[in-house]
């Protein structure tokens, strides 16, 4: 295969990838034969010409060799008694001249170095000179000279060696060979190797195909499965990863991964709409209820104020899930700047008092450094008022609520710890989930109650000021909520601010 063969299979190849819908398969054993076809024609090419200048190289050699050992025996012959000296070969090679297949001629060109009408002084056996001159562009040369010629209508090398007398040119002695047999070698090996690339080439292909078959049988497994999944609306179905460590097998394994987080969301978002749905219910039936009543009876205050409660409640989950709605859609964001978390948690311990009102609980202080980080002063309010929410929520009359805020490790500690009934193991898990609420049962009811959404919105605020938030809890001795939050370098005195329950405040 040529060049321009190359060229245009290469063209062929890209016009049929543009034009037709080809597999992968397709494009691989195509792309992989054009690469080996372009490897084929650069060695082919290569071995070609090394060959035939190798014997060129070797031939040029031997002939300016038998040529310099005929110019080197030319010399100055008297002849007869009183003629002028004339120049003869006196060489004792005479075997170079009865040579097949090799020619030799020798000429006297110059008389006193001035050019005079060529003299064939001696030739080949089997030459004469009518043949004419084997080359007559060196005729006036004084270096050595080789080229490619023809010679009686063949094709042939001729070495040209100028000779010397009294250090004036004389003549050119002139060797010359046939390349005919050459030029059959060359082509004899441009067809050898072109038909081994041709065969090559095409077992090329079907091994090609062979191995891209192998290679992408795995894709095909994914594709039947994840058509499976589609059209059986299961997702718990899995691919296979037979080789977990090659690329395909990551890539099943990533594929996988996204299956179970869209079976999780899935299960999350039905759950989502089921409570939801719960949720809405129960102030609803409430609400009609007491409308009822009122339509049937008349106005009746305490009615009134439950339909208010009732659609109030419904207000504040209708905004939670606002939030949390344009928090997942990107909608929300919020600006973090430098702020003094200090004053937050005292402004969170004064209104978790009247929060608490009419309640027996103890609400306190603990340690309060002063400590600065990069954060929203309203979200981060919000986030404190949800934890002490659901700790006064499940914290039974006589119990303690406290808050704590320290620096550790270049990050502020938040802590928000009750005396309340706990949480079990399991709850513990998804009581950052929406509408989630444990135990029922022993949860202490009043009109502030939410829907089960206010963790959900502590955990979405902490993580947008690159928090962390913990739970500890053990049932019957409470809960201990933990935030994390990097904190910003800053030249402060260490404070420590103490508060009991009947608000007096202590400085150390």
């Amino acid at each position: 295969m040529n060049r321009g063969s190359f060229t245009l299979y290469a063209e062929w190849a890209t016009s049929y990838a543009k034009n037709n819908a080809m597999t992968i398969r397709t494009r691989l054993t195509l792309w992989y034969s054009a690469m080996l076809t372009l490897i084929l024609l650069i060695f082919s090419v290569a071995v070609t010409s090394f060959n035939q200048l190798s014997i060129i190289t070797i031939l040029d050699q031997t002939l300016r060799e038998v040529a310099t050992t005929v110019a080197s025996s030319v010399a100055l012959v008297p002849v007869g008694e009183f003629g002028p000296p004339q120049p003869q070969v006196l060489t004792s090679h005479s075997d170079l001249f009865d040579k097949p297949n090799v020619w030799i001629q020798v000429w006297r060109t110059h008389e006193n170095g001035q050019p005079i009408t060529p003299q064939l002084l001696r030739e080949s056996d089997g030459m004469s000179i009518e043949d004419g001159m084997l080359d007559v562009t060196p005729l006036t040369l004084h270096e050595p000279y080789v080229r490619d010629v023809t010679f009686k209508g063949i094709s042939a090398r001729v070495a040209s060696e100028p000779f010397f007398i009294d250090g004036e040119l004389a003549g050119v002695v002139q060797v010359g060979t046939s390349t005919t047999n050459i030029d059959a070698t060359n082509t004899a090996l441009t067809l050898t190797i072109g038909a081994g690339a041709g065969i090559s080439i095409l077992v090329s292909v079907g091994l090609g195909m062979f191995i891209a078959s192998r290679l992408l049988k795995p894709i095909e497994q994914m594709t039947e499965t994840a058509a499976s999944i589609v059209n059986a609306d299961d997702l718990k179905k899995r691919l296979p990863v037979a080789h977990p460590m090659d690329e395909l097998g990551h890539l099943a394994s990533v594929f996988n991964q996204t299956l179970e987080r869209l079976e999780s969301l899935f299960r999350v978002q039905q759950r989502f709409v089921g409570d939801v749905s719960h949720e809405l219910r129960t102030p609803l039936t409430s609400i009609l209820g007491n409308l009822e009543i009122m339509m049937r009876y008349g106005y009746d205050e305490e009615s009134l104020n439950a339909v208010y409660r009732e659609a109030e409640r419904m207000s504040r989950m209708a905004n939670d899930l606002l939030l949390l709605a344009r928090a997942d859609n990107g909608e929300l964001k919020i600006e973090l700047t430098p702020i003094d978390l200090d004053p937050i948690v005292l402004e969170v311990y004064e209104q978790s008092m009247l929060l608490a009102k009419g309640r027996d609980l103890k609400i306190r202080l603990d340690d309060i450094d002063e400590v600065r980080i990069n954060g929203n002063a309203d979200r981060l309010k919000q986030l404190l008022l949800n934890l002490v929410n659901n700790a006064i929520k499940f914290t039974p009359d006589g119990g303690t609520i406290t808050l704590m805020l320290v620096e550790r490790d270049g990050k502020a500690m938040l802590e928000v710890r009750d005396t309340g009934i706990g949480i079990s193991p399991e709850d513990q898990k998804r009581i950052f989930d929406r509408f989630f609420q444990a135990d029922n049962s022993r949860v202490h009811r009043s009109e502030h109650d939410g829907a089960g959404l206010g963790l959900s919105i502590a955990r979405w605020i902490a993580d947008a000021h690159h928090a962390t938030i913990q739970v500890e809890s053990e049932l019957g001795k409470g809960t201990t909520f933990r935030v994390w939050i990097p904190t910003l370098e800053r030249k402060r005195t260490s404070k420590i601010i103490t508060k009991d329950w009947l608000g007096v405040v202590q400085q150390s």
